[in-house]
């Protein structure tokens, strides 16, 4: 056989084994190896990613710091431009100069390929390439070229292009990620062809986000911080006292770890041994403890035992419903206990925040009293967030004293918060009201809205306190804010219209109540009813 008969040969089966190509001639750049570039030899997890990469059109990866995936999918990217002529590839990144990195890494790759091209300007008979600031062009004789360009984000930075293959670096931290990607998806949507790969490590809130953890048609890839054979249990436990804050979205161990706030968590204490198969021994006293809001009913049966150990053994969250409904399944949920486990489970008083005790203009009648006409008296909590944090954290100890478990995984909703929930940058003793994303949607902060002293922007009430017209699920109450702040100064807002030309502008989860119930303002449909109840003008 020839050279060129053994070349392409060779090529024939590089193009279907790219996990071969790749440790047979792909190349990476190591900082703490004795010599710079070396030979890439793929980890199980990198393999495992690869595999996924070829067998879907829609990939997203979430992924530790430092595990080398740029390096998997430039050296793809490489496959992908020296096996077949004629492809083209786009990637964004998140600026210019990352761009630019990008072009770098692909040409340091293509120039440890002498088997299959060379660097130079087209020639006769020979496959070459040319590298450029922001592309690379393959050369290939007598046929078309193949191509890489990359894009600082930008919207409509793609629109012009048919691609082959489409790659988002860093994709959670990319501006205008939505309307990016709303522009660049129809670059390779065709029903034969066109492929996707979205990686970084995860930015609460982003489109990154949304796509890892919603329903959807992405292959959804995670590597964890032990993907590298070389981090061993004490380095990833040296790491954590190094960057205590940041490495769960750093280093994640779980996607579930990946998800959480960055910054610094206000519950750090909070992992997976606060759950229990085991029920608290000797008598015990139940208790129940609820939050009741506009739009989500919290309600939680705790158990202390004689040595003061508290475990949560029931938990039920519900969005959109009325006192009577609420006080309903409260009182039969309660009796369901008491009937299967004795009379224990009956709790001897049921608690709740004091703003359940304010009256509301229209009836004289606080909601607690409501609550109470349905059969359910309600006992005033403590109002003090200070001590309230204080005390949690304290049971949420492991070292010493009482401390807090979940029965049989009973409560993921408030698990899930608890892991979540960040630490107040100027007020280290409480948690912050941000990311706003967590437990809030937003209204632009020149949204009026309707106090006991008259119609008043929001950004108006910063650092105020007063009451504020809100409906209870029944009627329209005066009802008690405080800690008002700009929380999202980068979120994506909406605008919607009424038919009596009043525009409100909000994020795309803020709840409207119209004539069905609470909706988010994104499944709104156009002619829907909302609600606009009318109120008494008087102070509280």
């Amino acid at each position: 056989m020839t050279i060129d008969e053994i070349r392409e040969k060779e090529k024939e089966y590089c193009r279907g084994h790219v996990d071969y190509f790749i440790e047979t001639y792909g190349h990476y750049e190591d900082k703490d190896a004795p010599e710079l570039i070396q030979p890439f030899r793929l980890w199980d997890g990198q393999r495992k990613a690869l595999q996924g990469i070829v067998d879907n059109r829609l990939n997203i990866i979430l992924k530790a710091r430092q595990l080398g995936i740029t390096w998997l999918v430039v050296n793809y990217v490489a496959w992908l431009l020296t096996m077949f002529n004629g492809r083209t590839v786009i990637g964004m990144s998140r600026t210019e100069d990352e761009a630019k990195e990008l072009v770098r890494r692909l040409d340091m790759v293509l120039s440890k390929m002498p088997e299959f091209l060379t660097f130079g300007k087209a020639v006769k008979g020979r496959v070459t390439y040319e590298k450029f600031s922001l592309d690379l062009v393959v050369h290939y004789p007598g046929e078309p070229d193949s191509v890489f360009k990359c894009f600082p984000s930008s919207p409509g930075a793609t629109r012009s292009f048919t691609a082959d293959l489409l790659i988002f670096d860093e994709w959670a931290y990319q501006e205008a990620a939505d309307e990016i990607w709303a522009s660049a998806f129809p670059v390779i949507n065709r029903p034969t062809g066109g492929k996707v790969i979205g990686l970084s490590t995860n930015k609460r809130g982003s489109l990154f986000e949304k796509i890892y953890t919603g329903d959807n048609k992405f292959n959804k890839i995670f590597l964890p911080w032990y993907t590298d054979p070389r981090r061993t249990k004490e380095w990833y436990e040296d790491t954590k006292r190094e960057i205590p804050d940041t490495v769960f979205q750093e280093y994640p161990e779980t996607p579930e770890q990946a998800m959480l706030v960055p910054g610094g968590a206000f519950f750090p204490e909070v992992d997976e041994d606060i759950f229990t198969e085991e029920p608290l021994n000797g008598p015990v006293m139940t208790y129940f403890v609820m939050d009741y809001g506009l739009d989500m009913l919290a309600a939680y049966w705790i158990q202390v035992d004689s040595e003061k150990n508290a475990q949560i053994i029931y938990e039920f969250c519900r969005p959109n419903m009325t006192i009577s409904q609420a006080a309903e399944e409260i009182i039969s949920i309660t009796n369901r206990m008491v009937d299967m486990y004795g009379k224990s489970y009956r709790p001897e008083y049921y608690l709740a925040p004091p703003d359940l005790w304010n009256r509301s203009q229209e009836s004289g009648k606080s909601r607690a009293i409501l609550f109470g006409e349905c059969g359910l008296p309600l006992t005033k909590s403590n109002n003090s967030l200070k001590d309230g944090c204080a005390a949690v954290k304290e049971y949420l100890r492991k070292d010493k004293g009482p401390h807090l478990t979940i029965l049989n995984r009973c409560a993921p909703s408030l698990y899930n918060s608890l892991r979540k929930i960040q630490k107040d940058k100027k007020r280290p003793e409480i948690y912050a009201n941000d990311p706003h994303d967590l437990t809030h949607s937003c209204l632009v902060g020149d949204t009026t809205v309707k106090t006991t002293e008259g119609d008043v922007k929001i950004e108006d009430l910063v650092g105020k306190e007063g009451f504020v017209y809100a409906w209870d699920g029944s009627e329209v109450v005066a009802k008690p804010f405080r800690d008002v702040c700009m929380t999202n100064d980068n979120a994506d807002v909406f605008e919607i219209e009424l038919e009596d030309g009043t525009i409100i502008q909000a994020t795309a989860d803020h709840p409207f109540l119209t004539s069905e119930g609470w909706k988010m303002l994104s499944d709104l449909a156009v002619g829907e009813d909302v609600v606009q109840p009318t109120y008494s003008p008087c102070k509280q």
